[in-house]
């Protein structure tokens, strides 16, 4: 059953585009057919209600029959949306709890840690690379674009939720994960860092990668934490994406290349 939108709910929707709203009541909006088909297919998080501009548009998402559906015009509907040409299907869902640190210690593989890393596409590309290598973990640190904005999320593809998260400051976080074996990897162009084809890596690893324009934090770099550089044809382009760094980086972490 579709039922009319009231004012007041796309009212607090549409609040939900700032992330002082997003932290204050646990919810945020993916948009877009296939990242909400994605969403109610993984299950990774829980979606509170689906919105649409038009009731057609129901049949093509896979629905549970106890999950509200709302119907807005088209107008309400854009007010809400971040995008130029809206696709007319959103879902209201709950931000995932948080991980602890300490669950994350006693796990093995690769965690993805994120030092400032803000363009929304590279976060959301970022994590859904993570979710498709098996990470164990992503941490957002100081200055990260906010993981629930509707831009990430939808750049995800669905893959919001899918991979644990720890949010907050490196210097305590890694302290901990350090002292329980875990090994620190640094995203370095520098001609000092280790070529990622010759990095063995260790059973607990985290890979870091740094903020788009100004690279890694330079206090993360210490002397029992490995700089890792991504070969290429020097000359040609002075450094990569950073999502693509990390994809090309986590190919070899996760032990498939």
């Amino acid at each position: 059953m579709i039922t009319p939108a009231s004012n007041n709910q796309i009212k607090q929707w549409r609040k939900l585009l700032m992330g002082k709203y997003r932290n204050m009541t646990g919810l945020f909006i993916a948009e877009g057919i296939r990242c909400v088909e994605q969403i109610l297919h993984n299950g990774f998080v829980e979606i509170d209600e689906i919105l649409v501009d038009k009731p057609d548009l129901v049949h093509l998402l896979d629905i549970p029959e106890s999950l509200p559906v709302f119907e807005l015009a088209s107008d309400d509907f854009a007010s809400i949306s971040d995008t130029k040409t809206p696709q007319g299907v959103m879902a209201v869902c709950r931000v995932p709890k948080k991980a602890s640190v300490d669950d994350i210690a006693v796990s093995e593989g690769v965690i993805v840690a994120l030092d400032a890393i803000q363009d929304p596409g590279n976060m959301g590309t970022i994590i859904r690379t993570a979710a498709w290598f098996g990470a164990r973990a992503i941490l957002f640190g100081k200055g990260c674009a906010d993981p629930f904005q509707p831009k990430v999320v939808r750049s995800t593809a669905g893959a919001t939720g899918a991979v644990h998260y720890i949010r907050g400051d490196f210097g305590n976080i890694f302290h901990e994960l350090e002292s329980t074996g875990w090994q620190v990897y640094l995203l370095d162009g520098s001609k000092e860092a280790e070529d990622l084809r010759s990095v063995k890596t260790a059973k607990k690893s985290i890979l870091v990668a740094g903020n788009e324009a100004t690279g890694i934090s330079r206090g993360l770099f210490t002397a029992n934490r490995t700089r890792v550089r991504i070969p290429g044809h020097s000359g040609i382009v002075e450094s990569l994406n950073a999502a693509v760094a990390c994809g090309i980086a986590l190919e070899h972490f996760s032990g498939l290349s």
